[in-house]
């Protein structure tokens, strides 16, 4: 399984990001039930460390927080491989093919 990195200790400033993050996340109802959010921008400027410190501050308030690296395809399998072996997935015998995990993560 892929585990997610810590965020760097010497991560500051960004809190906007972080705050707008949080609000999006925490408004659901029944029709947008499920919620993605995009970061992009260049090399370089922090958007893996806003994802990683936002995921540390709110990991008590989700039943899962999944970390894929997209790299490249073999690291989004193998990503998606690692998630299939937490013991939730294997109760619900997913057999670790990509379709299957996202598939299982769907119904969640």
């Amino acid at each position: 399984m892929v585990l997610r990195p810590c965020s760097s200790a010497l991560f500051t400033g960004q809190q906007v990001h972080l705050d707008t993050l949080k609000h999006y996340f925490s408004i659901r109802n029944g029709i947008t039930p499920r919620r993605s959010f995009l970061i992009y921008g260049l090399g370089g400027m922090g958007k893996t460390e806003i994802a990683l410190k936002f995921a540390e501050d709110v990991y008590s308030q989700y039943g899962y927080i999944f970390w894929v690296d997209a790299t490249n395809e073999d690291t989004i399998t193998a990503s998606l491989k690692g998630i299939s072996s937490i013991p939730d997935a294997k109760k619900a015998d997913v057999d670790g093919t990509p379709e299957a995990v996202l598939y299982w993560i769907t119904s969640l």
